[in-house]
């Protein structure tokens, strides 16, 4: 009898210790489609990315037509009347590289303009997924779309516990070095 009893005890320890971790999941990709603020940021953005396209287009056809310009007239305009078009040419042809690096490249007004908008949004869907952590009591969420960790117990953070390992071991191998 005392030990079936030691046997229920141990059984109900081991089994109350392995289900008390809560696990959830969530689709960001879903969330992020569905969720209005990112709808409104995403039509924002498409207002300005074709405000952009709309100036690129003319700097690029008024580089096409002074192109063509001095194609057709080289014949009969003057060598400096040529040169100083190709000057302009060579001007327009900058400005639109340098367009292309401040607007629409990576680090350019628009990537800027999504991040700035993002930002405040991600930060209230993160605070979402934290209040459903708590209140439902996830020790781990999990981001289905790429497998991320979004949300953690911080008594689950063994962060401090493996920075104290490494110590000793770095402690340990700086005893081995002293001691050859």
């Amino acid at each position: 009898m005392k030990k079936m009893f030691s046997c229920l005890i141990l059984f109900l320890f081991l089994s109350l210790s392995f289900s008390e971790t809560k696990i959830g999941y969530i689709y960001s990709i879903e969330i992020m489609n569905n969720y209005e603020e990112v709808r409104q940021m995403n039509i924002a953005l498409e207002k300005e990315q074709k405000r952009l396209e709309a100036l690129y287009k003319k700097k690029i056809g008024s580089y096409d037509s002074l192109k063509q310009a001095i194609e057709t007239g080289s014949i009969i305009l003057s060598k400096d009347k040529v040169m100083q078009m190709e000057n302009d040419l060579l001007n327009k042809q900058r400005d639109i590289e340098q367009f292309q690096l401040e607007h629409l490249g990576q680090q350019g007004s628009l990537y800027k303009k999504q991040e700035e908008l993002l930002k405040p949004i991600l930060a209230v869907i993160d605070t979402a997924i934290k209040t459903v952590g708590e209140e439902k009591g996830y020790d781990y969420i999990f981001d289905a779309a790429n497998g991320a960790i979004v949300y953690a117990l911080d008594a689950n953070d063994l962060t401090a516990d493996v920075l104290e390992e490494l110590k000793k071991i770095s402690v340990n191998k700086d005893s081995e070095a002293i001691k050859q």
